[in-house]
């Protein structure tokens, strides 16, 4: 099919059914290229960093950039997981995939000294060459995923569509739900993880504790695999019912405390229905599971990782979450359960205001530029972005994680003081709050979270 005359995709359809296009994605017109180098003098004088122009998200022995600044050394794998740090984690999208390390190394030195960086890949998403080539040129993501995303084989009770032929082609055990450990650990090796997670199987509800145990099960036969050095996260995938009902929540709480040996949990949530892309769940229940969830795992000195949150993300920073992971993309941000259409119909276009903690549509945008404390944003992105002839959904999109990095970074313990992150994400979300007050927002620009937010902090 030529591209004239095809529909609009959204950006899973590579995984999900209507497989329009075969191997990798092709760059979007809107790619952005720097016009000359600048580079990071990193700290440990392990070489330079290159944040734009040519060779941009790699690091170089030298550098004859006309502009060259000095960031934080790059932390190890271990490092970024030791807690220190919050861990911001990048879903790579399946369009302009080649700007994440750019804007790795842009945010690594804008905040590296009080933030840790992450990238995360789907297995099924592109062949193992590029991810091994993706990984390879995130020189700032000091742990790099890639998700076998085992719940899609066997969903229980989480409501998913079926995977595209391309998808079980890359990840045959996606139609057969069989696959060795061994085997599954070595696609991830192979693809360039250097976090290496189980099958992110699906728990059942039905019999809550027997679903957690044989997903320990696996995890133990996972670390028996793992080579000297190696590091693994227990995968699991649940419904939002497992956080809303105390008795399935304390039933894995239970199971997991137990298991010792896993010193990091990776837990992806599907959201329920009403919760759109672009915003946050506002449901209790849900929010106060997250954040037992968290508080658990902090108080047992484990690692809780919690890939495709968005902001949800970072607000359980507050509880005890080490790290969390979104991209710029409605998919990539949230897990969210499938509905039907939306296919063919223009992206409306966006921007993710940081005083607001929340996406707005662009049309609403003037409710408040027009307000006096309106701060600009300055990161790389928006000039481009606000001053182009066209709207470009990449800029708004590496704008927006730009954005929660260093969102993520301003309540690190390293900048937060004596009263930690706690009480920096409390007045970040208060002051989103009184931004917020008296401004006619409606619809999905309406920062309807904040509240619940704030009552729950």
């Amino acid at each position: 099919m030529s591209r004239i005359g095809r529909r609009r995709r959204n950006d899973d359809d590579f995984l999900f059914g209507d497989d329009l296009l075969g191997g990798e994605p092709e760059e979007s017109a809107e790619a952005i290229e720097g016009t000359g180098q600048a580079a990071a003098r990193l700290a440990d004088g392990s070489g330079f960093l290159i944040v734009d122009g040519p060779g941009a998200g790699g690091v170089s022995d030298h550098s004859n950039a006309p502009g060259i600044c000095e960031a934080a050394s790059l932390p190890e794998r271990d490092e970024a997981l030791d807690g220190t740090l919050p861990l911001f984690i990048v879903h790579r999208p399946y369009f302009f995939w080649r700007s994440v390390p750019r804007l790795l190394a842009q945010l690594h030195a804008a905040a590296g000294d009080n933030l840790a960086l992450g990238v995360s890949s789907w297995l099924p998403g592109a062949t193992a060459q590029s991810h091994a080539d993706f990984s390879l040129s995130c020189a700032a993501a000091a742990v790099r995923i890639v998700d076998p995303l085992g719940y899609l084989a066997e969903p229980q009770d989480v409501r998913v569509k079926k995977p595209s032929d391309r998808a079980v082609t890359l990840a045959p055990y996606l139609r057969s739900g069989v696959t060795s450990i061994a085997e599954l650990l070595d696609m991830q090796r192979e693809r360039g993880a250097n976090l290496l997670l189980t099958s992110g199987r699906a728990l059942a509800p039905s019999d809550a504790r027997r679903s957690v145990a044989a997903a320990c099960d696996e995890g133990d036969g996972a670390l028996a695999e793992l080579k000297p050095g190696e590091r693994l996260a227990l995968n699991l995938t649940v419904s939002a019912e497992w956080l809303q009902r105390p008795q399935l929540l304390d039933a894995l709480l239970t199971e997991l405390i137990e298991q010792q040996q896993f010193a990091t949990w990776h837990v992806r949530v599907q959201w329920p229905s009403p919760t759109q892309a672009w915003t946050q769940p506002t449901d209790e229940k849900l929010l106060a599971g997250y954040r037992k969830l968290a508080a658990t795992a902090d108080d047992e000195e484990r690692r809780l990782l919690l890939p495709q949150t968005g902001l949800t993300g970072w607000l359980m920073l507050a509880s005890g979450a080490a790290g969390f992971g979104t991209g710029p993309s409605g998919s990539t941000q949230a897990f969210l359960e499938p509905v039907r259409g939306g296919g063919g119909k223009p992206k409306i276009e966006r921007y993710f205001e940081r005083q607001l903690l929340h996406t707005v549509e662009r049309t609403a945008r003037s409710v408040l530029t027009g307000d006096p404390g309106y701060a600009q944003c300055m990161c790389p992105y928006c000039r481009p972005l606000l001053t182009g002839a066209a709207w470009s959904h990449e800029y708004a999109g590496l704008h927006y994680l730009f954005s929660a990095g260093t969102l993520t970074a301003q309540v690190a313990p390293t900048v937060a003081g004596r009263r930690g992150t706690h009480g920096a994400v409390g007045r970040t979300v208060r002051s989103a709050i009184r931004f917020a007050a008296d401004k006619a927002l409606t619809g999905n620009s309406d920062p309807a979270h904040l509240r619940t937010w704030d009552h729950h902090l």
